[in-house]
């Protein structure tokens, strides 16, 4: 069966986080979000889509505290991307911006410490909050938080009014901003502090939320073993040497039309308060498939990687229609994965094929984390059933009983077990033996002898 993750794997990023996924706990696709996120920071003012606006893509990872692997992914995919681009990621990363004055002095402040430089004015920066609750509680007080964040990421003028020495005032102006996001928040902080009217305001549409968790545990004492790709370095140099535009092969403009339509039709048949979070969902496609084509240091995007920006951007979205179904009123607070997994047999009569499960859970975990979660529960177990087909037999999640039958290691295809057959002899018949005739003898008169001195008695 094939993963979300290989779904929306494609070229040197995705095949850099596959060649690595062994050596982290972290979700797959919460490293290559992350990956996505810091690549593209760094192609800022260098690279456009054909519509002039960049490739920036930013990204938020959406995990419980610890078991969503938040910051080991984060890790992960900064050790990836740092032969490429640690020293841009060292020098302008930044942290703790709440405000829209905030905001527009960091990226006004980087543009002016490259002003002489010779590489000329360089605004690039990466903005990394890896504790984002913090951000949205103290984002509150500004009004104008929502609005610079949304026309940073538009690539907009930025502008704001500070007061000088003697009470002047002084206008910061960035004309085309340049910076990439990512952060990490818990389910139960997104339902606190992500505020549905910034929502319809168009803030959260600009990002693309994930849902994590751990996707193996590693001994505690391992020491990750990194393997990045070349390649991705060499794009750098490329796309520094001059202005690179996007574009697509007439194959996959045909499909981006088709991918728009399907979006267009999906957010005509939701609620406002849904839909406002994906309104930019068909210019994210086009962006993330950009970033997933600059490493093969080409412009023109196939629709190969046109597929893969497309799955990736449909995870983010069923992420998020997840998070905000279960924010509405009335609803249940958001339930750990056991308790998920319960409710899910509990609806199907206590038992559920795999299948069934990982359609129920959506987004929140994959088949072996399924499996590895079950491991760690008294109550329920899973064992291979019976298959109508010639196919595998299904892997089937139950609660547990008396009976139950011997859970299954893994759910790839064993060879059914036969029992051990033994060449057991032919037992031999035992004919009855035959009955003595016993014939008998008639006496005979003993014979004289001159030697016996009784004889002449008888």
């Amino acid at each position: 069966m094939t993963t979300a993750f290989e779904q929306m794997k494609y070229g040197p990023l995705g095949e850099t986080v596959a060649a690595n996924i062994d050596q982290t706990e972290g979700d797959p696709i919460g490293v290559y979000a992350a990956m996505l996120a810091l690549y593209s920071s760094a192609f800022g003012g260098k690279v456009y889509l054909e519509s002039g606006r960049p490739v920036t893509v930013w990204t938020v990872l959406i995990g419980q505290s610890s078991a969503g692997r938040k910051g080991t992914a984060y890790r992960a995919a900064r050790a990836l991307v740092s032969p490429a681009i640690g020293a841009f990621l060292d020098a302008r990363t930044k942290r703790g911006i709440s405000s829209g004055p905030s905001l527009v002095n960091t990226l006004y402040s980087i543009e002016l410490e490259t002003t002489n430089t010779e590489g000329g004015v360089d605004g690039r920066a990466m903005v990394f909050e890896h504790e984002w609750r913090a951000i949205l509680k103290r984002s509150r007080r500004c009004p104008t938080f929502t609005e610079q964040m949304c026309v940073a990421w538009d690539a907009e003028p930025l502008s704001n009014v500070t007061k000088g020495k003697g009470g002047a005032r002084d206008e910061q102006i960035v004309f085309e901003p340049k910076m990439g996001f990512h952060a990490h928040i818990t389910p139960g902080s997104w339902h606190q502090y992500v505020r549905q009217e910034d929502a319809l305001g168009g803030m959260y549409n600009r990002m693309l939320p994930v849902l994590t968790h751990r996707s193996k545990r590693l001994p505690y004492d391992h020491k990750p073993t990194w393997k990045p790709d070349p390649r991705l370095k060499e794009a750098y140099r490329w796309a520094n040497d001059k202005r690179r535009t996007m574009t697509f092969t007439a194959e996959a403009g045909r499909r981006y039309d088709q991918i728009r339509a399907i979006i267009d039709d999906k957010l005509e048949s939701m609620p406002e308060h849904l839909s406002c979070f994906f309104e930019r969902a068909a210019e994210q496609v086009h962006r993330v498939a950009a970033v997933l084509t600059i490493p093969e240091q080409k412009t023109k995007i196939g629709k190969r990687a046109l597929e893969a920006a497309w799955a990736f951007v449909q995870y983010s979205m069923t992420s998020v229609e997840r998070l905000v179904t279960e924010a509405e009123p009335g609803h249940a607070k958001i339930k750990s994965l056991p308790e998920a997994i319960r409710d899910v047999l509990e609806r199907n009569g206590g038992e559920a094929t795999s299948t069934l499960m990982l359609r129920s859970l959506q987004a929140r975990t994959n088949a072996q984390g399924l499996r590895e979660q079950v491991d760690q529960m008294d109550d329920v177990e899973y064992y291979r059933g019976k298959s109508s087909t010639a196919g595998p037999k299904p892997v089937i999640y139950r609660f547990t009983t008396e009976d139950s039958p011997t859970a299954v290691e893994n759910e790839s295809d064993a060879p059914e077990q036969r029992p051990v057959l033994k060449v057991v002899a032919e037992p031999k018949v035992r004919k009855p033996a035959p009955k003595k005739v016993v014939v008998p003898q008639p006496k005979v008169a003993p014979t004289a002898s001159s030697d016996n001195p009784l004889f002449a008695l008888l």
